[in-house]
């Protein structure tokens, strides 16, 4: 299972707990394209940014993308 942007968003909002469980639960694969779209977000406030890095370091990808993530990411700061 390939989780979303949009779920992992939802899922840091504190009423979604049920979805947090879930993914604890199910370990779901995330893409590189979904890091970039959460962490590229121009509005992301730094608490937003911590939590999130959190989740994708210790979420699955689908393949090894590391370098491909942070070259994206940080290329565009």
């Amino acid at each position: 299972m390939l989780l979303d942007s949009n779920i992992i968003i939802y899922a840091a909002q504190l009423e979604n707990e049920f979805l947090r469980e879930f993914i604890a639960e199910n370990s779901p694969y995330v893409s590189a394209l979904s890091y970039l779209e959460v962490l590229g977000y121009y509005r992301l406030t730094h608490q937003d940014k911590v939590y999130f890095e959190e989740f994708f370091t210790s979420s699955n990808f689908k393949t090894n993308q590391k370098d491909v993530r942070e070259h994206l990411i940080y290329a565009s700061e």
